[in-house]
């Protein structure tokens, strides 16, 4: 038996920009658990290529295309998972455009900010909306997802880390109002490199630059998307029962402390 095998049998999820990177290492997670997952992503070959995958592990997830920051979009793909599977008790908010990340403040545009509001902040929101009855009938758990970028307040990223602790202002507040009806949300800040965005920074950094990286690191290595959706894994499942309102740096150490 691996780490999570059979810990979320039975469990319906849906998990937004679920075709690559972090996304697809969590819906991946999630299905080798036990649960039937909704791989949801703009990208359409993405989606049905992981939706495909997971037939290895169970049943095959339910590829639906999805512009997140289109609410209308967002209810059809509940609407969708709920008329497939029956209701819904997880919900990953992964998804997030990241297209031109890197831009100091004072240079960043109101389009550029849109845009990762849109992806990001409006995603969560609509996803949260359009969820609560099924999550709240099934005593649910959603796991958004930050970034250390919002926590440091990282240079050159404000559009980015905005959104980002926006999120987490999300899960707070939602965590407290949805307590009575046994919803759970909590957020991850991960630190993951084997992304399709960071693999290609990587590829162009130097090994000074990787040294410089890693040195930053209190555990001294570059973390995987695995390890990251393990702990979605965990949250999504009962053994996190008795926790909500909560910030897991999931980073290596790189911001030790800083969940609150």
């Amino acid at each position: 038996m691996t780490q999570v095998e059979g810990t979320l049998d039975g469990k319906i999820a849906i998990v937004t920009g679920a075709g690559q990177g972090l996304g697809r290492a969590i819906a991946v997670e999630m299905a080798k658990a036990g649960a039937r997952v909704a791989v949801v992503d703009l990208n359409p070959s993405t989606a049905e290529s992981v939706a495909a995958e997971l037939s290895e592990y169970g049943e095959p997830g339910l590829a639906i295309t999805c512009d997140v920051g289109d609410r209308g979009q967002v209810k059809s793909v509940v609407e969708r998972t709920v008329a497939e599977w029956g209701g819904i008790d997880i919900v990953v908010n992964n998804a997030q455009n990241l297209r031109v990340v890197q831009m100091p403040f004072i240079e960043t545009d109101e389009e550029l900010l849109r845009r990762h509001l849109n992806s990001g902040l409006f995603g969560t929101y609509y996803f949260l909306q359009e969820s609560y009855e099924h999550l709240k009938s099934g005593r649910g758990s959603v796991i958004n997802i930050g970034s250390g970028a919002g926590v440091a307040g990282l240079k050159d990223h404000f559009a980015y880390a905005a959104t980002k602790e926006a999120i987490r202002a999300t899960t707070r507040v939602v965590a407290r109002e949805w307590g009575p009806d046994g919803i759970r949300v909590n957020t991850i800040c991960p630190a993951a490199y084997d992304t399709p965005s960071m693999n290609e920074f990587l590829s162009k950094a130097t090994d000074e630059m990787k040294g410089y990286m890693t040195g930053q690191i209190p555990l001294g290595r570059f973390g995987g998307a695995d390890e990251v959706a393990t702990v979605a894994v965990f949250l999504a499942g009962n053994a996190s029962s008795y926790m909500t309102g909560h910030t897991l740096m999931v980073d290596g150490g790189s911001n030790m402390d800083a969940g609150r």
